[in-house]
């Protein structure tokens, strides 16, 4: 009585494991549980020779619900996890994921855990190992649901900006404004730790509390610091001056109202070339954001050069060059000449927010662009400095070849 006490207790073990697979979808759920209902009905013992049957059956079910058990744990726990963007888009370790045009985008993990990106949100998945995924948090809203599997290690972190999330908890909203350095975190269930950025130690933030911290901005030069050179050139005799003026306040309304989109229309129409010698350092990474993100980039490229004439030595000037390195590796795919502007970021900000970020696409770029020995040289220097950082594992699979 006892062997069929555990055999029945196996075969219950068995039937919650693959009907509760976070992974399958309702179709699938309800062709198992058909499946199994067949296999208990044929299998019911009816009547003493039944039951002796019934008993005889027992042997060779144990056996296969012990194996199937046995192979589908092994499964669960070593299948590689995988994530897709939207409904069907298969993710890529590294790339962008935005959202934009006022739509949210759902990022979904094979392992249960979900990320919802905001108009406007804009991340990377830089590694995804079981138990072990990191992202970066670029700019934006994002909310967080994580999956927590019993008996298995879940180790999510997030580094937004100067920032560090560390997932302890499992429903959670960050918003992070890059142009501010500022972040605030909500957490509904659970908890994470917080740390870095402005703040002196980490700090838990458990549910129903938020955290908000913001780094003080740095100071630019004034924009009328602007070489005699490159004076703003005459309005055209075909264009009212009062006209030029409506379209160059228009560019300068949209672009402080964060509709990136319009103020680069906006700024096209009152002579690109014009509006980059007279922009603000602010107006000037506002429009290379806007180039970035709708085209072409050649309006990106443009507004940080004029950054960088106009700016030397400043941290937007720095910025631009991260930035710049950013545009030449993802669009143009000239990784030398992104591995040189990372190179230039870290030479003019070497304790800047975006060093650390610097430092992994500066070891990429090096591995992309064929110079083995620079990416090495590269590896080392970041598990130097940033041992748990983002980028470690890269870093510490280019060592072990």
């Amino acid at each position: 009585m006892d062997r069929k006490e555990d055999l029945e207790a196996t075969g219950d073990r068995f039937r919650d494991l693959i009907l509760r697979d976070p992974r399958a979808g309702d179709d699938v759920r309800r062709g198992r549980a058909v499946f199994l209902e067949e296999v208990g009905r044929r299998n019911a013992p009816s009547g003493p020779r039944g039951l002796a049957r019934g008993r005889r059956r027992w042997l060779p079910i144990f056996v296969s619900a012990s194996v199937a058990v046995g192979v589908a744990a092994f499964w669960v726990f070593v299948r590689p996890v995988t994530f897709q963007i939207g409904e069907a888009r298969p993710g890529q370790l590294g790339s962008v994921i935005e959202a934009t045009d006022g739509r949210t985008v759902p990022v979904s993990f094979s392992e249960g855990s979900t990320l919802l990106l905001h108009d406007g949100g804009r991340i990377r998945v830089l590694s995804l190992k079981r138990g072990d995924t990191r992202v970066l948090v670029e700019d934006g809203v994002v909310d967080a649901s994580i999956a927590h599997r019993a008996g298995a290690p879940t180790r999510w972190q997030f580094e937004v900006g100067a920032y560090h999330v560390t997932v302890n908890g499992t429903r959670f909203r960050m918003a992070f404004r890059a142009g501010g350095r500022s972040l605030r975190v909500s957490t509904e269930e659970g908890s994470v730790a917080v740390s870095g950025g402005c703040l002196e130690a980490a700090k838990t933030v458990s549910a129903g509390e938020s955290l908000e911290a913001s780094c003080p901005p740095r100071e630019l030069p004034a924009p009328d610091d602007v070489p005699e050179a490159e004076a703003p050139l005459p309005p055209t005799r075909d264009l009212a001056p009062t006209v030029k003026a409506m379209r160059t306040e228009r560019w300068r309304e949209l672009l402080a109202a964060g509709r990136l989109l319009e103020g680069l229309r906006a700024a096209e129409r009152a002579n690109f070339d014009q509006v980059c010698r007279t922009a603000t350092a602010k107006e000037l990474l506002a429009l290379a954001d806007a180039g970035r993100f709708f085209g072409p980039s050649k309006r990106a490229v443009a507004a940080l050069v004029a950054m960088r004439a106009r700016f030397p030595g400043s941290a937007a000037a720095g910025t631009a060059a991260f930035t710049l390195g950013r545009i030449v590796f993802e669009k143009e795919h000239d990784y030398p000449q992104a591995a040189s502007w990372f190179e230039t970021y870290l030479r003019e900000q070497p304790s800047g927010p975006l060093m650390g970020d610097a430092f992994g696409r500066l070891m990429e770029a090096r591995l992309r662009a064929g110079d083995a020995t620079g990416a090495r040289t590269s590896a080392e220097q970041y598990l130097r400095r940033f041992p748990t950082g983002p980028y470690s594992g890269e870093a510490r699979g280019i060592l072990a070849r």
